[in-house]
Order: structure tokens, then C-alpha cells, then sequence
């Protein structure tokens, strides 16, 4: 598994203000997922009223979205720099009507669409969807966008040895707090499947050995390449006074497969509807 464990990638204070922010200005934006965790899209209307009012988030992201930052960890996992190309295609500051209106209907739940709406949405997410995967699928470059999100677990939050999802590449923790002192749980635990060549996709832990586990700190990025080796888990977090703040994304291939996946077993398919 190649991995890379960079400490003070943003200082203390820096963690800090992101934190307060965005409990200012996007409190109630969150989308619930898996196990409590809340998360905030990067591509989501919520994030863009983030970075309007937050020169903070504004900064980060565009200190992430950056060939700066792609080749930072192009450099660090020792793949060549032009291994990967960066667009953008979920992400849109400025999204034509369209768009915008169908990003507001994303966001809802369907029950609460009418039947002209829900149409229109249908349709036009069919429509990005196969445009997606056409003009990406046959390009000789490897395209990736950096889709991530802001997200906070609460006490309770696990996660089960597993490799991330199928069109992520590069992927990247970045945390913005630790943990109380009284508190467990809440590391990144890194694994070495011992049976064979073949990996599934969720392996079973008896059939896997620990690296490293990885507390989360203030400002520590942690990233690594999505092979099929690539198991992580998240041990369960108890007895913690706050969230665990965290940005979580990766540059993420938009039509091709992911050769590095090849000796994977099963498939996981990544959810781009958040992003949407």
C-alpha cells in the first residue's frame, strides 16, 4: 500500500477558523450518511456559500483544487507527474440556469419534487451522466477532478476494512482537530491482506494484518493511492466532547477504469449523485 503521512500540511490556528467557520456559516448544510457521519460536498451549493463567506475555506480550496497540490502528492506516492490531468466538471462557481436548477432538485428528496420537476430532473441527470462518461471515457489523458467533502462523525462513527470506491485515485484525509484525552477510536487504520494476490474489495479482518494506525491531529494530511491494496478502516470513536473535523476526497477519474484496481476483487462504485 503506498502512503504518505504529511504533518502541519495547515497550521493549528488555520484548523481552528475552518472549524468555526463553517459552524457560522453552513451548520445546517450537511447531508447524514453512514454511521451519523455529516458530510458537505464540495460541489454543493451549501460549500459554495462556504467559501463566499469564509476567506478561509476560499483559500483551501484553492490550495486543494490546484495542479500544485495533485503534484504534492504525485511526488510523495512516486508517480509521474503527468500520470493524471485535472478538470472540472461537478464543480461549477457559476452554474448556468440549468444546472443550478437541477443542483436545487438534487438536493431534495424526491417526495418532494413535482412531476414536471422530477422530469426534468430525470432527464438531465441521464443527459450529464452519459455525457460524463463520453467525453472522458475516449481521451488518451487521464482526466480527474478533486471531488471531496467537509464532514463531521460523531461518537459512534466506524468504518470496516475496506479499499475506496472505483473511479477514486488519489485520496486524502486532511484533519482539522484530535480528539479529547479521555476519547478512543476515531484512527485511521491501515492493512495488509494476507491470503493471496486477489483482494476483495471488503475483506474479512481475519484475513488481514494491521500497518500503522493514524490519530487524527490538527493540519495532518494523510493520503494514498487507491489500489487494490489499499485497506483502511476507522475504529469506533467513543467518549469524544466534539466532532472529528475532516476534509476526505480524492482526484477521481470521470469515465475511465481504474487500472489500479486490477487484482481487486468485487466493485464499489463510486457515488457521484452527492456530487451532482
Amino acid at each position: 500500500m503506498k502512503y504518505k503521512v504529511i504533518d502541519n500540511f495547515l497550521e493549528k490556528k488555520n484548523c481552528e477558523r475552518l472549524i468555526n467557520d463553517a459552524e457560522k456559516f453552513s451548520k445546517n448544510d450537511h447531508i447524514k450518511v453512514l454511521n451519523e457521519r455529516m458530510l458537505l460536498p464540495s460541489t454543493s451549493f451549501g460549500y459554495l456559500n462556504l467559501l463566499e463567506k469564509s476567506s478561509a475555506w476560499d483559500e483551501l480550496q484553492k490550495k486543494l483544487n490546484s495542479e500544485e497540490f495533485l503534484k504534492l502528492l504525485l511526488e510523495n506516492l512516486n508517480l509521474k507527474e503527468n500520470y493524471f490531468k485535472i478538470t472540472n466538471f461537478f464543480y461549477s462557481k457559476n452554474p448556468h440556469f440549468l444546472l443550478k436548477k437541477f443542483k436545487e432538485l438534487n438536493s431534495k428528496k424526491i417526495s418532494m419534487i413535482g412531476n414536471l420537476n422530477l422530469i426534468f430532473y430525470i432527464i438531465f441527470k441521464i443527459f450529464r451522466s452519459i455525457y460524463r462518461i463520453l467525453k472522458y471515457k475516449f481521451r488518451l489523458t487521464n482526466y480527474v477532478e478533486l471531488l471531496y467533502d467537509y464532514s463531521k462523525s460523531p461518537n459512534g462513527y466506524k468504518r470496516e476494512i475496506h479499499r475506496d470506491s472505483d473511479s477514486r485515485t488519489i485520496v486524502f484525509l486532511l484533519y482539522l482537530n484530535s480528539l479529547d484525552k479521555n476519547a478512543s477510536g476515531g484512527d485511521l487504520t491501515l492493512f495488509k491482506y494476507v491470503k493471496s494476490n486477489l483482494i476483495p474489495a471488503r475483506p474479512d479482518p481475519s484475513e488481514c494484518e494491521i500497518i500503522k494506525s493514524i490519530p487524527p491531529e490538527p493540519g495532518r494530511l494523510v493520503i494514498f493511492l487507491n489500489s487494490h491494496d489499499s485497506l483502511h478502516s476507522v475504529n469506533e470513536m467513543k467518549n469524544n466532547n466534539d466532532y472529528r473535523h475532516f476534509l476526505y476526497g480524492s482526484f477521481t477519474l470521470l469515465g475511465k477504469k481504474n487500472q489500479l484496481l486490477r487484482n481487486s476483487i468485487g466493485n464499489l462504485k463510486t457515488n457521484f449523485n452527492i456530487f451532482d
